[in-house]
């Protein structure tokens, strides 16, 4: 079995995923990774198996540790609670999460540290300490859902990998592999994968959501009967449209085009929640654009012709 077989999509990331742990095995040499997408599209998840495939003198995996770099205050904190106790002389693979987080004199540090041009091993001095990296022994990867706001040369050290949107085949997949139970009839399941936002977590997301109507209805056939009533219990729209995104669309619709300041006070919220969310999947989908004023798109005026008054 392939090393990402249990993982549906991304062929990209698999690719070049196998080449670094190809190469690893062979010189024991693994760069710096920097995987970049939006939430949910499973970059933890690569990180693990990634993970599984880097190995240890011994021939085992090497050890895993998963870090949030918002829980981390400063370098001094890093040092001292993680580097030094579990990282330090050690042979594991650390995965710094959302590290566009990471306290400003950490980032400094690892810039440092990254620099392994000359040699796999580097001596930090912080404040009293002295910290040694072995990257024979250690490997970092990064991850983050904002890669601009990560300290510049920091980031041109580091080797990109980036996550793009699940096809509406691969949400499909994933949701039959959650459930290996569940039947799903005709067009159901291609019509349960049109209403997934493009990623992984969501189509998780979904798949629990199917499994519990399931289990609610004692029954392990699942068509577009069934799909239909559960979009009408839980409020499933078309597209996955949320009811602010309808609520967007529909005064598109009614009053041909905004602008922000309308449409913030239309839906009660604010200019950076519109454009920083609700406004994104929208744009995604071809379902509004903006030319100085937001309008509603082809494409948008058909799918608000789907959404039930």
């Amino acid at each position: 079995m392939s090393r990402f077989a249990e993982l549906v999509g991304q062929a990209d990331v698999k690719k070049k995923l196998d080449f670094y742990l190809d190469a690893h095995e062979k010189s024991r040499k693994f760069p710096f990774l920097l995987l970049t997408g939006a939430k949910g599209m499973g970059k933890t998840e690569f990180a693990k198996e990634t993970a599984r495939g880097l190995k240890a003198a011994d021939g085992a995996p090497k050890a895993f540790l998963e870090i949030n770099c918002g829980t981390i205050k400063n370098a001094q904190v890093f040092f001292e609670q993680v580097f030094a106790p579990v990282i330090q002389g050690n042979e594991i693979t650390v995965l710094l999460d959302e590290c566009h987080a990471l306290p400003k004199d950490l980032m400094t540090v690892l810039l440092s540290a990254f620099n392994t041009e000359k040699t796999e091993i580097k001596q930090v001095t912080w404040r009293e300490g002295m910290y040694e990296f072995n990257f024979k022994k250690q490997t970092f990867m990064l991850a983050t859902t904002e890669p601009d706001r990560l300290f510049a040369p920091l980031k041109d050290r580091l080797t990109h990998i980036d996550f793009q949107t699940y096809s509406v085949s691969d949400v499909a997949k994933i949701i039959q592999k959650i459930l290996p139970d569940v039947s799903f009839k005709g067009e159901a399941l291609d019509r349960i994968a049109t209403t997934v936002r493009g990623n992984a977590r969501s189509s998780v997301q979904r798949a629990k959501q199917i499994e519990m109507y399931c289990e609610t209805k004692a029954k392990k056939d699942f068509g577009c009967k069934e799909w239909d009533d559960l979009c009408s219990k839980i409020g499933i729209n078309p597209s996955g449209l949320n009811n602010t995104e309808i609520q967007i669309l529909r005064a598109l619709k009614d009053r041909g085009d905004c602008s922000l300041n309308m449409l913030s006070a239309i839906t009660g919220m604010s200019r950076s929640s519109l454009q920083r969310d609700s406004e994104v999947f929208l744009l995604q989908k071809g379902f509004m654009k903006i030319e100085g004023q937001r309008k509603l798109t082809v494409a948008g005026a058909k799918v608000l012709e789907q959404v039930k008054a």
